[in-house]
C-alpha cells in the first residue's frame, strides 16, 4: 500500500486543495493573460502587403493587450513556412498568425502540406485588399487585351514572377492563365510582393500579379500601370480601373489579412484577443494610419471570419479541380 493510499480523507482534501493552487485552471490562466510579449508571425517577406499589415496593426493591439508584439518574419516557399509553424505553435496565446489565402489554396496545390484551415482558430478579419495585374509604366501594354493579345502571339515567352505556396497573388494568376488560355514563362523565387512590383518597375518580369497595397505607392509615384483588379467590384482606391470581371475573365479574388491562433487555444484567451483585436479596430487613431499604407478596415468577426475561410478553401478545392491545379484530385485517366 502506497503512502498516498494510507492518508485519511482530510489530508487527501488538503492535498487537492494544495494542488489545485499549483494548476491553474482555463480561466485561471486567461485572467492573467497576457503577462508576456506576443509573437505575431507573418509567413511572407518583409515588405511584402502582410507584413505592412501587421506592422501596422501590432501598436494598437499592444495598447489593448497592454503587451509588446514582435512581428517575426517566417518565409519561405511562399507562406507555407510561416502558416505551418503558426498551426502548429504552442497553443497559449503567445504565438499568433497572420493568416492570408495561402492557407485555403496550398493544401490544394501543394503536395505534402501539413496544415489546413482547421488547424486554426480565428481570431476576427483585419483587412481585405483586392489584388491586381500590373506593368511598368513605360511597358508597351496599356490595357489587359495588349497583354492577352501579346502572350496569344508569344507562348510561354513574356516573363512574370510567382510566389511558391499559393498566396491570392498567385491563385488569381492561375486562374486567369485558365480564364483566358495563355500561358507565360513563370520566374520563381519571389519571396513577397515587393520584390515582384521592383522586378516589373526594373523590366526583369514583364508583368506581376500583386496586391493593391503593395502597388500603390509606385502606381501614384507613376513608375506602375495597373491593367485589372482582381475584386468583385471596382476598388474605390482605384475607381478608373476595370475589374477582371469587367473585361470578361472570371477572376475575382481579395486577399483578406485575419489574426488566428492555434485551434486547441483556450477560449477565454481567444476572447480576449477577439475583444482586443475588435477594439483595435475600433481606435479612431488606426484608420488614417492604415490608410496611409492604402490599407482598409474589413473587421469580420471570430464566427463569420472562420466561415468565410472554410468557405472560401471548400470554394478553392472546387476551382482547382476544374482548372486542372487540385493535387488532391483523383488522377484522370
Amino acid at each position: 500500500m502506497t503512502h498516498i493510499a494510507k492518508l485519511g480523507r482530510r489530508d487527501a482534501l488538503w492535498l487537492l486543495g494544495v494542488s489545485a493552487l499549483f494548476t491553474p485552471s482555463g480561466p485561471a490562466r486567461a485572467a492573467g493573460y497576457p503577462d508576456r510579449p506576443i509573437t505575431m508571425i507573418v509567413p511572407y517577406g518583409p515588405g511584402g502587403g502582410v507584413s505592412i499589415n501587421a506592422r501596422a496593426l501590432a501598436p494598437f493591439l499592444e495598447k489593448q493587450l497592454g503587451q509588446r508584439i514582435t512581428i517575426e518574419n517566417r518565409e519561405g516557399a511562399g507562406g507555407i513556412v510561416g502558416h505551418d509553424e503558426g498551426a502548429h505553435a504552442k497553443p497559449d496565446g503567445y504565438t499568433l498568425t497572420m493568416v492570408s489565402p495561402g492557407i485555403v489554396a496550398a493544401p490544394w496545390l501543394v503536395p505534402n502540406v501539413a496544415f489546413s484551415p482547421t488547424d486554426f482558430a480565428y481570431i476576427g478579419q483585419v483587412t481585405l485588399v483586392p489584388t491586381m495585374v500590373v506593368v511598368a509604366a513605360d511597358s508597351p501594354y496599356k490595357t489587359l487585351a495588349d497583354l492577352v493579345a501579346a502572350m496569344k502571339v508569344r507562348p510561354g515567352q513574356l516573363s512574370t514572377g510567382a510566389l511558391s505556396g499559393w498566396p491570392s497573388a498567385t491563385v488569381a494568376q492561375a486562374i486567369f492563365f485558365a480564364r483566358a488560355g495563355v500561358t507565360a514563362k513563370i520566374v520563381p523565387g519571389f519571396h513577397g510582393g515587393a520584390e515582384m512590383v521592383t522586378s516589373v518597375i526594373g523590366h526583369h518580369i514583364d508583368f506581376g500579379f500583386v496586391n493593391l497595397n503593395e502597388a500603390m505607392p509606385l502606381y501614384e509615384g507613376k513608375r506602375l500601370r495597373i491593367l485589372a483588379v482582381s475584386s468583385p467590384g471596382r476598388s474605390p482606391s482605384l475607381p478608373d480601373v476595370p475589374t477582371f470581371r469587367d473585361l470578361g475573365y472570371d477572376v475575382a479574388i481579395g486577399v483578406w489579412r485575419t489574426l488566428a491562433a492555434p485551434k486547441a487555444t483556450p477560449q477565454p484567451i481567444l476572447d480576449k484577443l477577439s475583444t482586443a483585436l475588435k477594439q483595435a479596430l475600433d481606435d479612431p487613431a488606426l484608420k488614417p494610419a492604415f490608410a496611409k499604407l492604402e490599407l482598409s478596415v474589413d473587421y469580420l468577426d471570430p464566427q463569420a471570419t472562420r466561415q468565410l475561410v472554410m468557405t472560401e478553401y471548400e470554394e478553392f478545392g472546387k476551382l482547382f479541380t476544374e482548372v486542372g491545379l487540385n493535387v488532391k484530385a483523383p488522377t484522370q485517366k
